[in-house]
């Protein structure tokens, strides 16, 4: 079962970069003895996790670990992305549509064995809802329409959702939010002296508002094990720091028997190896299971399957748009057509040919090609720096004594100066940034490369504190409603403040009006077509230049058994997989799982 992740713009800064390190855990076998039969899987994971609370973290990696403790009200079919019932039965829904009503699960519990009330979710809605807890802005933002949830009298298995507003999509906005327990984060019942009133002032007067927020923000507590409890079928067991984080499977699980609901791997490993040449030799070696972050050179060059014939290798390309973001609200980028010139300078075809050995894809817009409103007339400036300098000579920007374009910006002679800000260790990101520095040289633009801690990378992004970087977002795959329904969290003004999502300042009120129509109209060709009209706006102002959509490419020991890839993010999920020869079993009314669609059978009911 998986669910929508909403960390990504800088979680794909993390599923395109990586650092320097091999602390080899050889785990998952050996040339030598063969493919290993442990019940187990581990994963590579190019980066450490920033935490593993699924209100707080904002790293990828974090969202896949916490998918497997963590549970909605409702879930997803992994193939369809259908809805399925999860800790609630599918909801009743009020005529006018404003209102949903859930029936929790009875037999659904926490993995201390305490049973998931529809208080826990309450609480966790406030916790959502609270404006005080800053890391939670970017899903906060889906819920503006949120008037209240509440436990209905006389019904205390039943939570209720009112919405002030219709949105078409209201259901799937409550499937984004993991519901955690109250007896473990609230144990003094603080959130129930707040009511829904307060959380929707800016600056709530309750005392109790701030104080649930210190609480739960606490960070002597969020590695604490006993706070890391959730209702899925994974529980924590161990995270050592830069090393691993570890799951074992939960034998006690409430749902191990529900229809895409089962997990076989008794646990799952995600191994830190900070450099991706160190990560491919670890595959090489069997001392991980799985690495979906291969460059294209190491895809295309170095797993010969001849030479390694225990490796699989695969491509599936996802709802990814990666982009040169420029920071608009810094005065070099504040004019539009200062970023279109930039634009038309930077030859991506030559990066291209230098660097992704054609598996990447040029993307013109914030739609990828591969969802159902995309609109392929959608085109940014194309290369042509012969125009991109008129353009910057219409701006003011004339060369200098070095050189170097310069204009008068408020009172002072402002070289075109920046710095493109990256991670450690990002080699292929590095090397793509240079090839645009030299680009942008050409025409009189100095750009310099500086590269951070992730962690410091991150806070810069979500405090605006950067020039340039490159980085992306991660969308619903086709199966979804396509991604005018989430496009607003990356893209309206609103969500610049506050830590917010609009990582680039952009700001055009015509684009904020047609991200709110997008969100209310029911039907759904005119959403593709107000959809197409916001992506043209967009373009138009050139917030950011569009790069490219790459695959996921995939190498993995063929040790496994019930192995698909789906339409989601990451496109596999290790629950479902079955080591041959470990004695696990596929339950008897299980979904066969399989690479080939033909081998593939639904769960019996």
């Amino acid at each position: 079962m998986t669910m929508t992740t909403l960390k990504n713009f800088l979680a794909l800064s993390i599923f395109l970069i990586f650092a320097s390190f091999l602390s080899s855990c050889h785990t998952a076998g050996g040339p030598a003895g063969g493919l290993s039969t442990k019940n187990e899987v581990v994963w590579y994971a190019p980066t450490d996790v920033d935490e593993l609370n699924p209100m707080l973290s904002s790293f990828e990696l974090s969202t896949y670990i916490e998918n497997e403790m963590f549970e909605a009200l409702v879930g997803n079919n992994p193939r369809t992305q259908g809805f399925i019932p999860l800790l609630a039965k599918m909801p009743e829904e009020s005529s006018d549509h404003l209102t949903l009503t859930f029936t929790m699960d009875p037999t659904a519990h926490w993995s201390d064995g305490k049973p998931v009330t529809a208080e826990d979710v309450v609480f966790s809605y406030k916790i959502v809802n609270n404006p005080f807890i800053i890391n939670v802005a970017p899903l906060r933002s889906y819920y503006g329409i949120l008037d209240s949830c509440w436990v209905p009298a006389g019904h205390p298995d039943q939570v209720v959702f009112h919405f002030n507003k219709y949105r078409f999509d209201l259901l799937k906005i409550t499937t984004y939010t993991r519901i955690i327990p109250k007896h473990i984060w609230d144990p003094s019942n603080i959130s129930d002296k707040i009511g829904w009133a307060d959380l929707k002032k800016a600056n709530p007067t309750n005392p109790a508002v701030k104080q649930m927020a210190d609480a739960f923000q606490n960070p002597s507590i969020q590695r604490d094990a006993a706070h890391i409890i959730g209702s899925g079928p994974y529980k924590f067991d161990a995270w050592v720091t830069n090393d691993h984080v570890t799951l074992v499977r939960d034998t006690n699980y409430w749902a191990k028997n529900h229809p895409w609901l089962e997990a076989y791997p008794d646990k799952i490993t995600f191994k830190t190896i900070k450099d991706q040449n160190a990560a491919l030799i670890a595959l090489k070696h069997q001392d991980i299971d799985i690495d979906n972050t291969l460059t294209s050179s190491q895809y295309l060059n170095e797993l010969d399957s001849t030479k390694f014939p225990d490796i699989k290798k695969d491509t599936i390309y996802e709802n990814i748009v990666q982009f040169i973001a420029w920071n608009n609200s810094r005065p070099l980028f504040s004019d539009k057509n200062v970023r279109k010139a930039l634009t038309m300078l930077i030859n991506r075809d030559e990066i291209l040919k230098a660097l992704s050995h054609g598996l990447n894809k040029e993307i013109e817009g914030p739609v990828a090609p591969c969802q159902p409103d995309y609109d392929p007339t959608v085109k940014q400036p194309a290369f042509n720096p012969d125009s991109a300098k008129k353009l910057l000579a219409a701006a003011g920007w004339a060369p200098g004594p070095d050189g170097i374009l310069q204009k008068m910006i408020n009172g002072k002679m402002t070289p075109f100066r920046f710095t493109f800000q990256i991670a450690s260790g990002s080699d292929v990101n590095k090397q793509m940034l240079l090839i645009v520095g030299n680009d942008l040289k050409k025409a009189g633009i100095d750009a310099q490369i500086t590269q951070l801690e992730l962690t410091v990378l991150g806070d810069n992004q979500r405090d605006h504190n950067y020039d340039a970087m490159y980085g992306g977002w991660v969308g619903n795959q086709t199966g979804s409603e396509g991604t005018a329904d989430e496009i607003s969290q990356e893209w309206e003004s609103t969500q610049i403040k506050n830590k917010g999502s609009n990582y680039y300042c952009y700001s055009n009120p015509l684009a904020d009006s047609l991200l709110e129509a997008i969100k209310i109209e029911p039907d759904r060709a005119k959403r593709y077509e107000l959809s197409h009209r916001l992506q043209h706006v967009i373009v138009d102002d050139q917030p950011v230049t569009f790069m490219f959509s790459t695959p996921d490419r995939i190498g993995w020991l063929d040790r496994f058994d019930n192995f698909e890839f789906f339409p989601t993010r990451p496109p596999f999920d290790p629950r479902y997989w079955i080591v041959r020869g470990s004695g696990a079993k596929r339950l008897p009314n299980a979904a066969v799982m399989s690479i080939n669609p033909s081998q593939r059978s639904e769960p019996k009911q």
